[in-house]
């Protein structure tokens, strides 16, 4: 009788699990550190979905649709997608400048970072890295932008583009003239040019501006090393190689400024690594979600979301007495997963879903509880 009992009740469990992920927003327990609030669809997007960026004050979210070659454009107030930019090689890492409301889009099919009107999506100045740009920050002291781009084989390099040199002239923009009478048969007529550059030993992932330092902290995964620039007025110096020892395929990166502290996962094995953003000391390690690809440092709330392709996020505790953060949740998610951006005004964050055998692509929203 025991023993049938005890069957009747793992049975009940597993129905109830497959519930949960079927509808995580639905079942979620009240304590939860992330309640699922929704779901966007976005129907006809095929593939692999990269980066995103936000514009916080239309609520408007940008999404890489890097396999499908295009930029989806979803309303996050109304849940739906209002636009489709399209025409664009294999999208990764994407910026919203707010001040400008332009959309800059680096790809890695043609190597550009291109840059449009967020509101009509005209075209303006582009800038040609080689090949494979990715991810892209902005440094507002400097008002640089900086890619990671190169690599896949070969070497890397990280570049800064003055931010006037992507603007048009309509908006005080200095961009170059065309490099060569090919630049006048693209729809692109004129072209950025990069302040400086340095080259690195593989392509860059996730890095993150130490704007106190003046540095630029790089994951190098082919490297499997930190890479330390120092952000000069004409010049990047390569200051530092912190090993990486915890594991391998280290990609995703956030950064907590005010303590000191630059967190990194790996994925072989899965391991989230905790270190001293001035000396490199590695910290802590703990296991962290499979298959990361992004990370982002909570402030208000000293957390980190991990997500990876395995089908979770992870949500851990940082403390600030203690070094090794704390997992508080491991929630499931879409296996292919692995890409998102919280959203610190909204404490949202939000997950890039490719299209399954069973549902279309998507953009589940996540809320953060206290």
């Amino acid at each position: 009788m025991a023993t049938t009992v005890a069957r009747l009740l793992a049975a009940r469990a597993s129905l109830l699990a497959l519930a949960c992920l079927a509808c995580p927003g639905h079942f979620a327990a009240a304590a939860e550190p992330l309640v699922q609030i929704g779901s966007i669809p976005l129907k006809g997007v095929e593939g692999r979905l990269d980066h995103l960026t936000v514009d916080i004050r239309s609520q408007r979210l940008f999404v890489s649709a890097l396999e499908n070659h295009s930029v989806e454009v979803v309303d996050l107030a109304k849940r739906r997608r209002v636009h489709r930019l399209t025409g664009i090689c294999e999208p990764q890492g994407l910026l919203f400048l707010p001040e400008r409301n332009r959309l800059l889009v680096c790809s890695r099919g043609d190597g550009t970072c291109r840059s449009f009107d967020a509101t009509n999506f005209r075209e303006g100045p582009w800038i040609d890295l080689g090949r494979n740009a990715d991810n892209i920050r902005f440094d507002p002291e400097a008002q640089l932008i900086y890619v990671g781009s190169g690599g896949e084989p070969g070497t890397g390099l990280l570049s800064a583009i003055a931010l006037v040199s992507l603007l048009p002239e309509s908006q005080g923009g200095q961009p170059a003239p065309p490099h060569s009478p090919a630049d006048f048969l693209l729809d692109r007529p004129r072209q950025a040019d990069p302040r400086m550059e340095i080259q690195l030993p593989a392509h860059p992932e996730s890095f993150q501006l130490d704007s106190t330092r003046r540095r630029l902290l790089v994951n190098v995964p082919d490297a499997q090393t930190i890479t330390v620039l120092q952000i000069g007025t004409n010049r990047f110096t390569q200051i530092a190689a912190w090993p990486v020892t915890i594991g391998k395929r280290n990609f995703p990166m956030a950064l907590d400024a005010a303590s000191a502290r630059l967190f990194i996962a790996c994925r072989n094995p899965s391991r989230l690594g905790v270190y001293d953003s001035g000396t490199g000391n590695l910290l802590s390690q703990t296991p962290c979600v499979g298959d990361a690809d992004d990370m982002f440092f909570d402030a208000k709330l000293n957390r980190l979301y991990v997500i990876g392709g395995e089908g979770f996020v992870d949500v851990l505790q940082v403390s600030h007495a203690s070094r090794e953060p704390v997992r508080l949740a491991h929630l499931p998610t879409v296996p292919r997963a692995r890409t998102g951006l919280f959203i610190p005004d909204l404490g949202m964050l939000t997950i890039a879903v490719p299209h399954t055998a069973n549902r279309p692509a998507a953009v589940l929203l996540f809320q953060a509880k206290p």
